[in-house]
């Protein structure tokens, strides 16, 4: 039946479809939609480049903030793969970021310490080698829709790594500020009886960063040869294809 009037309504208009969702204006609001595991692994990423701006600075205070930036750093690392794990929020982004946020943190933190004479290059070249390396495979595996997590020997060069590098940026943010602060520290410290005479050592030397990288450099090439021992036949498959 038609309406008083005589007019049928026009059910093209009454049937038009919903309105599209309304894009978002501020696409980085949508870091809230992550979860926490995911967001510790971007906020490594993050802080890569203030650490390295606050360690070049002349500034010993800067560079005392520069070691509070890696240790947060570093904390998120720690986190991030724990809270994963409990919540069951394992995710390939995750599986392939976490390992990349610390080759970014890591390599940086080494190219300013070579940078400053603390390390040698030649070690962080091996270390540089072995990243690029598993890095590649890793992209491999990825063209073979499988997702290379890391292995307990890559855990293992990764703490080896932080616990290195935080010892070196340590040593090298008490001597600028040692510098800064008298010019004959060195003498002050070993007239202190032997507490200050063993500071001394070390803040004078680079025995101990030189040793402690030496074991993270032998640790990251036995993490690569067994990264790629293990995904040996996927390369012989590519590679006869």
């Amino acid at each position: 039946m038609r309406p008083a009037g005589g007019k049928s309504p026009r059910r093209g208009r009454a049937s038009a479809a919903a309105p599209a969702p309304r894009q978002e204006r501020h696409r980085f609001l949508r870091f809230s939609r992550i979860n926490l595991p995911n967001q510790l692994t971007l906020l490594r990423i993050f802080l890569v480049l203030p650490f390295w701006i606050l360690f070049n600075s002349d500034n010993f205070i800067a560079q005392w903030a520069s070691l509070l930036v890696f240790l947060a750093a570093v904390a998120t690392d720690f986190l991030d793969g724990r809270i994963a794990r409990r919540r069951g929020l394992i995710t390939n982004f995750g599986k392939i970021m976490d390992p990349l946020a610390d080759k970014l943190l890591m390599l940086t933190a080494l190219i300013c310490l070579v940078q400053i004479g603390m390390v040698p290059g030649w070690m962080v070249v091996l270390i540089v080698w072995r990243e690029l390396g598993v890095t590649g495979l890793r992209t491999l595996a990825a063209f073979k829709r499988q997702v290379m997590a890391a292995d307990r020997w890559g855990k293992l060069k990764t703490v080896s790594q932080m616990v290195a590098v935080t010892t070196c940026l340590l040593l090298q943010v008490l001597q600028s500020t040692f510098n800064t602060l008298s010019a004959n520290w060195l003498q002050n410290l070993q007239a202190g009886g032997w507490a200050g005479q063993t500071l001394a050592l070390l803040l004078d030397t680079n025995a101990l960063p030189y040793w402690l990288m030496f074991l993270a450099a032998v640790g990251s090439v036995y993490s690569g040869y067994n990264y790629f021992s293990s995904n040996w036949d996927l390369i012989c498959r590519e590679l006869e294809n």
